[in-house]
C-alpha cells in the first residue's frame, strides 16, 4: 500500500496532473484498492470526505483569503509601490536588496499571523509589482518568498511551539525564547543566499531613486502604507483581535487608504479585486485539502509510525539519533502537514529523548526548524505552492530555484542540532 500511495502520486505528477489532483487522486486510489473502505471496517467514505473538507474548515485558515485580498488591495492601491520606494532608500546599492526586504517582511508577517502560508500569500501579493519592476524572474521571486514564509513557525508567537509544548510538556515560554535566535539565524542564512543568487541572476541594483518625490514625501507615504502591518502587530500583541481578525482589519485599512487617501483604487475596481483574490484563495485551499487527504491515508496505513519504530529499534547514540530523526522529518515534511508530523512523532520519541537525556526545549527548536524546511521542500511544500500561485510562477521553475535556499536552511538546522549553545544561550 505504501508503494501504491507514493507510486501513484509520482505517476500522476509525471503525467502532468495538477498537484492537488495528484495528491487527492493518489489518496483515493489507495483508499479504493487497499480495502480501507469496507462495510465491515470502521473506516468509511464519509471519514475520507471529512478529512478533505475538514482540513479547510478552520477559523485560523480564514486569514489566508483575507491576507491575499489585503495583498491585492495593497498592490492596486499603491501601498506596495510606496514601500518599495522606501526600501530603495536603504538597499539601492545592494544586489538582491528587494529580495532581502521580502525575507524580513515574510518573517514579520508569518510571525504575526502564525501561518507560513498566509505570509507567502500576503508578502507575495504585496511584493509582486516590485519584483517585476526590478527584473526578478517570477520563479526566483517565488522561491525567495516560499523559503522565508515558514520562519513564522520558528519565531514567536508560534502555534507549532504551543502544540509541541502540549505534547511534550516542555516549557512554551522557553521555546519562545529559544525561537528568536533560531529564527534570526535562518533569516541571516536566507539573506546571504539571496545576495549570492541575485548576483547569479544579474539582478540590477534598485537605483531607480525617488523620482519626483522628496525623501520627506516618501517617508510620509511609507508611514501611511505601514499602517497595515502596524494594525496587525499592534492589534494581535495588544490582544485587540486574533491574527484572523487582524487580516480583516488589514483589508479594511487597505481599502480606506487605496480608495480615499492615495486614490489609486476606484470603487468600481473592488469587485474585480475581490474576484481575483477569491480565485487565488480557492486554489490554495484545494491544495491544503488534498494534502490533508494524502496525510490521512499515510497515517491510517501507519507509514510514519512504522518507519520511526524500525529506526528506534536499532539503538543509537544521542547525535546519531538526532541525525536520523532530522532526515526522517525532512522526508515526512515533503508529504505531510507539520501539525500531523508533531502529533505522530513527539509521543513516540518522548521516552527515547528522556532516556538519552536530550533537552526537550532543544529538541523542540530542532523539530520546529525542520518542519519549517518541510513547508518549502518539493514536491508538496505548501508555501512553495502558495508563493508560485500568488506570483504566477511556474511551479517546476520555482522548485529549481528553491534549492540554494533549502540548502542554507538545512545548514542552519545542522548548526542548531549539533551546537545547541548557538540558540540555548538565551535561557
Amino acid at each position: 500500500m505504501t508503494l501504491l500511495l507514493f507510486g501513484s502520486v509520482l505517476v500522476l505528477l509525471a503525467l502532468g496532473t495538477p498537484i492537488a489532483t495528484a495528491m487527492a487522486g493518489s489518496g483515493l486510489i489507495t483508499i479504493l484498492l487497499s480495502g480501507i473502505i469496507d462495510p465491515n471496517n470502521a473506516i468509511n467514505p464519509v471519514q475520507a470526505v471529512m478529512s478533505f473538507f475538514g482540513s479547510v474548515d478552520s477559523v485560523a485558515l480564514l486569514a489566508i483569503p483575507f491576507f491575499i485580498l489585503a495583498g491585492d488591495l495593497m498592490n492596486k492601491g499603491g501601498l506596495a509601490k510606496r514601500l518599495i520606494n522606501f526600501a530603495g532608500m536603504f538597499v539601492g546599492r545592494i544586489s538582491g536588496g528587494l529580495g532581502m526586504s521580502a525575507v524580513i517582511a515574510c518573517m514579520l508577517f508569518a510571525a504575526i499571523s502564525g501561518s507560513g502560508i498566509a505570509a507567502a500569500a500576503a508578502i507575495g501579493g504585496v511584493m509582486i509589482s516590485g519584483f517585476r519592476e526590478h527584473g526578478y524572474p517570477k520563479h526566483y521571486a517565488a522561491a525567495i518568498v516560499a523559503s522565508a514564509s515558514p520562519i513564522g513557525i520558528i519565531i514567536p508567537p508560534s502555534i507549532a511551539f504551543i502544540l509541541y509544548g502540549t505534547l511534550s510538556k516542555a516549557s512554551v515560554g522557553s521555546l519562545y525564547k529559544v525561537g528568536f535566535p533560531a529564527g534570526i539565524l535562518v533569516v541571516i542564512a536566507l539573506i546571504a543566499t539571496t545576495y549570492f543568487t541575485a548576483k547569479k541572476h544579474k539582478i540590477p541594483r534598485a537605483t531607480r531613486g525617488l523620482g519626483s518625490k522628496t525623501v520627506k514625501e516618501v517617508v510620509i507615504d511609507t508611514l501611511v502604507s505601514l499602517g497595515t502591518p502596524v494594525i496587525i502587530v499592534g492589534g494581535v500583541f495588544l490582544g485587540v483581535f486574533t491574527p484572523t481578525e487582524s487580516a480583516v482589519a488589514a483589508v479594511i485599512y487597505s481599502i480606506i487608504v487605496g480608495v480615499f487617501v492615495f486614490k489609486e483604487i476606484k470603487l468600481k475596481d473592488l469587485p474585480g479585486i475581490f474576484m481575483q483574490s477569491a480565485i487565488s484563495s480557492a486554489g490554495i485551499m484545494i491544495i491544503i485539502a488534498a494534502a490533508s487527504l494524502f496525510s490521512w491515508v499515510m497515517i491510517y496505513l501507519q507509514i510514519p509510525q512504522k518507519t520511526f519504530e524500525a529506526v528506534l529499534s536499532l539503538g543509537m547514540s544521542k547525535y546519531t539519533l538526532l541525525f536520523v530523526i532530522n532526515v526522517i522529518v525532512l522526508i515526512a515534511g515533503m508529504f505531510m502537514e507539520s501539525g500531523s508530523i508533531q502529533v505522530i512523532i513527539v509521543p513516540l520519541l518522548l521516552p527515547i529523548l528522556e532516556a538519552l537525556h536530550i533537552d526537550l526545549v532543544h529538541f523542540g527548536i530542532v523539530l520546529t526548524t525542520n518542519l519549517a524546511i518541510g513547508m518549502v521542500t518539493p514536491p508538496f511544500g505548501l508555501t512553495l505552492f502558495t508563493s508560485a500561485r500568488v506570483l504566477s510562477a511556474n511551479l517546476k521553475d520555482t522548485i529549481s530555484e528553491v534549492w540554494p535556499f533549502l540548502l542554507s536552511m538545512i545548514v542552519v538546522l545542522l548548526v542548531i542540532t549539533y551546537f545547541p549553545p548557538v540558540v540555548m544561550w538565551i535561557l
